[in-house]
């Protein structure tokens, strides 16, 4: 499979392509439900700006949407690009279109000044060949209520499909301790309306407890379950309310489903036995430089790290790394390196998804494990929470 996208013509798809457009996602992705096809022109439509095509014989063989996100890396804010809406018409499978698109896609991001990019993948192992490496992600879980406590429900305000600006402090001081949760304050969509309103179908149902909030639907199929679709709380205080108030839902709702953020406690009780399918978060480093620049280090060091990156040949080399607190430098030097790692194992290390020691023991890194830790220790105490509601 080639990956240089000159061989192909790649350009942004124009307005009249989209029923191409749309016919090939739904081979790729299926049918959405009846209420969601005008949603889903509309929406195509204010994405197009974000879309390539690859064309052959000037039929649309193939397409990639990134988003222009943010999002919050080892507790900074960064720039994201989201990968979303790859889709390949059947008669232009296996041709390498995708391969150009994710590289044209890539070198674009990094003349943006991009250094990080992800997606949620149908098959991991599809994305591996272009770099993205998956990341522990949480966990969701399916528990009875009772397992979020007891006592009354404390007072909450129902909000309207319109209210989503009343959640933004809640929901930045509860994403600002993960990595790669989306600040979702930027222009790529109305992030609100994607969780409060999602596929222009039904509103959620959405409740703000001072400092926490909690969106859920309850199931209309006589299952008993009551879904949580989002949540988030500033503090200790937030967080003993809103389980207080999924706890109220007890003698209703027979289980509760949730996906959790890494350290919450109910996921070291419970999800040996009530784990189900969690969203799966694949992350690409893009640009060296540009993805460590913003992130801050403890304590100032210097060293040199071997970096392989065949896909990305602006990243495949020894760079000298300054890490201070104030920021990191990089740049390209020729002397003998400190460690050296793929760019894969490199995402592992700064998403938090795998220590130093077990990058070395796996064979995925050699050399000094300090400068490893070093590097760790920018995203130190940020593990990897990308909300199910921020899916893209």
């Amino acid at each position: 499979m080639t990956h240089d996208p000159d061989r192909y013509d790649i350009r942004q798809v124009p307005e009249e392509r989209v029923d191409e457009l749309l016919r090939n996602g739904l081979v790729s992705f299926g049918p959405l439900p009846a209420h969601a096809e005008a949603w889903l022109r509309e929406h195509t439509i204010h994405t197009l700006s974000f879309t390539l095509g690859s064309f052959h014989d000037d039929r649309l063989a193939s397409t990639a949407t990134v988003y222009p996100f943010e999002a919050w890396i080892g507790g900074v804010r960064q720039r994201v690009g989201g990968l979303a809406a790859v889709a390949t018409a059947p008669w232009a499978r296996r041709r390498g279109h995708v391969a150009a698109l994710v590289t044209r896609w890539l070198a674009r991001l990094r003349d943006e000044g991009v250094g990080w990019c992800a997606e949620h993948p149908f098959d991991p192992r599809y994305y591996n060949r272009y770099g993205f490496e998956s990341l522990p992600n949480g966990q969701t879980v399916e528990v009875p209520p009772e397992v979020f406590g007891e006592g009354r429900p404390p007072d909450a305000v129902a909000l309207a499909p319109d209210d989503g600006a009343r959640l933004r402090p809640v929901h930045a001081a509860f994403a600002s301790r993960y990595g790669f949760a989306l600040t979702r304050d930027d222009d790529a969509r109305d992030a609100w309306e994607n969780v409060l309103k999602p596929w222009g179908g039904s509103a959620r149902h959405a409740y703000l407890l001072e400092d926490a909030y909690v969106v859920f639907r309850v199931s209309d199929d006589g299952s008993g379950l009551l879904t949580v679709t989002d949540h988030a709380y500033a503090g200790p205080d937030g967080r003993r309310r809103l389980w207080s108030f999924v706890a109220a839902f007890r003698g209703q709702a027979q289980r509760v489903r949730i996906h959790l953020p890494p350290g919450e406690p109910l996921l070291a009780d419970h999800q040996a036995r009530h784990s189900v399918r969690s969203p799966l978060l694949q992350v690409r480093l893009v640009d060296l430089p540009a993805a460590l620049a913003p992130l801050r280090a403890p304590h100032p060091s210097r060293w040199r790290v071997r970096v392989h990156d065949p896909l990305c040949p602006w990243n495949d080399g020894t760079f000298a790394l300054t890490l201070t607190p104030e920021g990191c430098h990089v740049v390209r030097d020729d002397a003998p390196a400190s460690a050296e790692l793929g760019v894969g194992p490199l995402v592992a290390l700064l998403g938090q998804g795998a220590a130093p020691e077990l990058l070395l023991a796996a064979g995925r890194a050699q050399g000094e494990v300090e400068a490893l830790r070093a590097l760790a220790g920018l995203t130190a105490g940020q593990p990897t929470f990308h909300a199910e509601a921020d899916s893209f």
